[in-house]
């Protein structure tokens, strides 16, 4: 498998690439959808009291061949990307991006580069 490029969130110094141990199960299992184009789509709500009122989403999409990442953070309509690390008063969305990114490590969808 081809190795993807390194990407980062809006905001974030950190880099992330999609790990060589990528797995369709582990990705279905964190709530992944595959779209009909073949790629799977993992769209969460980044939200401070309840999810239902949440203004950002966080959406992760791998290619169907699993060689190509792209990561950001959106307002709740997923046209305009979002810096939920300038602003302090987004801690908690920065707190439950650490909660979804670990997840994502943990099951080796991505790892941090």
């Amino acid at each position: 498998m081809t190795k993807s490029k390194p990407v980062s969130i809006n905001g974030d110094t950190r880099k992330f690439a999609i790990s060589d141990e990528i797995k369709r199960y582990s990705m279905i299992d964190l709530g992944f959808k595959e779209t009909n184009n073949k790629n799977f789509l993992y769209d969460h709500p980044l939200y401070n009291e309840s999810p239902y009122n949440a203004t950002m989403k966080f959406k992760v999409t791998v290619n169907a061949e699993m060689n190509h990442l792209t990561m950001v953070i959106t307002d709740k309509t997923g046209l305009q990307k979002v810096n939920i690390f300038k602003n302090e008063n987004l801690k908690p969305a920065r707190e439950l991006l650490e909660y979804m990114l670990r997840d994502l490590m943990e099951k080796q969808v991505i790892e941090e580069v």
